[in-house]
């Protein structure tokens, strides 16, 4: 990201932002990003910023090279752009909080409106209440710090000198040359100003060294989750950049103690890892064909005869044209004898005329309809898997779905598909496991979950039926996992999903038990029924599921 998308990325804060002003929010802006992708021109950043050393952005800044040392959050910055702007954005909502308590704290308040009334007053009052005070600065600071003494011999020295003067007409506060009254106060009000900013400065640093520790813990944390899910739920280490949020808990032991779970069981059993591959398989993009319609404005041209034009003589004719009669007509005027006949075939338009004849290019228009066919590559269709949590499915039958589970939502990241679960018992429960950032909670929660209750598909159904109606999940693939000891699925059921096969939706049951309901089985296009017990189930189920390539 270059500096000028960064400073419209972060404009609302440079522009409005009430820590700081705007050329240091601006630098803190480009700083924390130069710091973040780790590029090494963290002072080249296109501003001067040696005005910032020697105020309270140095504390800051020494704050946030520490805080940045970190080498997990440097690594996911480079790697995930979108990361890094929620990493700033983190960042700054940090130190505007921090800024909020460091002045709601501040343990000088008193002295700081103390001395912005003695800046305010005119000379003549300092006349008489001088005294006030340096008799209040000689409490706050030692003779080492402000030389109170001093002060004290200096007006008492000057003040008759100028009392007279001051407190005529004739004096100007703002004319170019000071009286030495006046330097004093000024150098008085300069010296108290530097040790109350010094002690601001200082309270400033210690409440940001405290508050950074904590706000260091959470960011160190929150990124050692992240490179923990990236790893466990590869392969949308970039996807799950938009997990992160500093607002949120942090992660529960037992949330990576799932995922890790079934990342272990797909990485170490084979037949598992190809049923996961097969699963990304099952509706490969085809090859489709569009006609398009278009008009168009077609030009024609033809030739046609003119006769005004005179390209060529093809005859004769008789007409009152002087411009084409003939030579033989014309002399006829050459005689008074025979001036007449000439005058009267003119009248009668009866002089033999040269006959002309010429073409022109003419010029139509009109539109046409065209139509024209091009191919087009399909995407792969939706996923939506209906899992039974009910009692009857604990053990290996729900090892079984939640490892399905795990493999489709890494298959619908991979493959950029569309995934939807829904898991029913009495009622049902629907996660997207192709919006990680959103679901990851959730989807623990499922794959942590114990299976229990009683079983009725008639909800998950009718809740996919619905889902198929949305242009997201047309020509989808449906896969039912369960025991299928059920009653019958309702007839209207049966024929809304026959209206859903025309457009291309396939239905499938993955039956993992004895006794499965034979009449329900048939409603699906692929079906298998496999014994939990019976050994090497998940490699049966693999082989089988391999004909939903064909």
């Amino acid at each position: 990201m270059s500096f000028e998308e960064l400073e419209t990325t972060f404009s609302r804060f440079i522009d409005f932002g009430k820590v700081l002003d705007k050329p240091t929010r601006k630098f803190l802006v480009f700083y924390l990003y130069s710091i973040l992708k780790g590029d090494g021109n963290k002072n080249d950043l296109g501003i001067e910023n040696e005005e910032f050393q020697a105020s309270y952005f140095s504390y800051l800044r020494k704050t946030l090279d520490r805080i940045f040392e970190n080498q997990t959050i440097i690594k996911l910055a480079k790697e995930n752009e979108s990361l890094t702007s929620q990493i700033i954005n983190d960042t700054i909502k940090w130190i505007r909080d921090t800024d909020k308590k460091i002045n709601a704290k501040n343990p000088f308040q008193e002295e700081q409106d103390k001395f912005d009334a003695w800046s305010h007053k005119p000379t003549h009052l300092y006349l008489t209440d001088w005294d006030n005070l340096i008799n209040y600065l000689s409490v706050r600071y030692d003779r080492e710090e402000l030389d109170t003494d001093f002060y004290t011999q200096k007006f008492k020295e000057l003040i008759p000198k100028s009392k007279e003067f001051v407190l005529s007409k004739d004096y100007d506060p703002q004319a170019e040359k000071k009286l030495p009254l006046d330097i004093l106060i000024a150098d008085l009000l300069a010296q108290w100003d530097a040790l109350l900013t010094a002690k601001w400065l200082e309270f400033q640093a210690q409440y940001l060294e405290e508050a950074s520790e904590d706000f260091s813990q959470k960011l160190y944390q929150k990124a050692d989750d992240l490179e923990k899910l990236g790893k466990l739920i590869s392969p949308f280490a970039m996807e799950v950049g938009r997990y992160w949020d500093l607002s949120q808990a942090l992660w529960k032991k037992t949330g990576f103690e799932a995922l890790e779970k079934y990342a272990d069981l797909l990485e170490n059993e084979t037949a598992i890892q190809e049923l996961v591959d097969l699963l990304g398989k099952m509706r490969e993009a085809q090859i489709e064909t569009e006609e398009e319609e278009y008009k168009e404005v077609v030009v024609y041209q033809s030739k046609v005869k003119d006769p005004h034009l005179r390209s060529e003589i093809n005859g004769t004719r008789m007409s009152n044209d002087l411009n084409t009669v003939l030579p033989s007509e014309i002399a006829f005027l050459g005689n008074p004898e025979t001036e007449w006949m000439f005058l009267k075939k003119y009248a009668d338009s009866q002089l033999l005329s040269f006959q002309y004849e010429g073409t022109k290019t003419v010029f139509n228009s009109e539109e046409e309809t065209f139509s024209h066919q091009h191919q087009k590559k399909k995407e792969k269709g939706a996923f939506v898997v209906c899992i039974d949590t009910s009692g009857s499915m604990q053990g290996t039958p729900s090892q079984i779905a939640k490892t399905l589970c795990f493999a489709i939502m890494k298959m619908a990241a991979k493959e950029s598909r569309k995934a939807y679960l829904i898991s029913f018992s009495v009622g049902i429960k629907k996660i997207r496991l192709d919006d990680i950032a959103e679901s990851l909670d959730r989807i623990v929660d499922f794959l942590s979950m114990s299976f229990d209750g009683g079983t009725d598909a008639t909800p998950a159904l009718s809740e996919t039926l619905t889902l198929l109606k949305e242009n997201d999940f047309k020509d989808a693939d449906v896969l039912m996992v369960s025991d299928f000891v059920m009653y019958s699925l309702r007839e209207d059921f049966i024929k809304r999903m026959e209206t859903e096969r025309q457009k291309d939706t396939r239905f499938h049951s993955l039956a993992i038990a004895k006794d499965a309901n034979a009449e329900i089985l048939e409603v699906f296009d692929h079906n298998w029924v496999y014994n939990p017990k019976e050994e090497n189930v998940i490699q049966r189920i693999w082989k089988d599921l391999q004909t939903l390539e064909d």
